[in-house]
């Protein structure tokens, strides 16, 4: 499914693309898009700036749709507690932060652990 999506992008053929999934897992690449992180799109051999920047514009969105059909039941709670921690106000970076911490598992349990931990951030 991410490799369908990445040949869909313009300057990304299917050599880039594979590249992308052979350097990162689905639910990984999600959270790089989540984040925004340029710098964890150019990590992959053969991506550049520019590259990595129309990657970023043109999968923004499909974090959650790679998270859902990974089928990773925790890195869909974290997906579901990352959204709700934002809808709350607060930024992407200490959010990842705080969630990287948690040990919980189910969505409502992430929420409170990260919820303490960002208290103290």
């Amino acid at each position: 499914k991410l490799f369908e999506r990445l040949i869909k992008i313009n300057g990304v053929g299917p050599k880039v693309a594979m590249a992308i999934c052979s350097t990162y897992t689905p639910s990984q690449f999600a959270v790089v898009l989540n984040n925004k992180d340029i710098t964890g799109v150019q990590r992959v051999p053969g991506i550049g700036p520019k590259s990595a920047g129309r990657i970023l514009v043109e999968l923004s969105g499909f974090d959650t749709e790679l998270i859902i059909s990974s089928g990773e039941p925790k890195s869909l709670s974290v997906a579901q507690a990352s959204e709700a921690l934002e809808s709350l106000g607060f930024k992407k970076d200490k959010i990842s932060k705080a969630l990287s911490s948690c040990s919980a598992v189910d969505t409502a349990t992430l929420v409170k652990e990260a919820l303490k931990l960002l208290q103290t951030i």
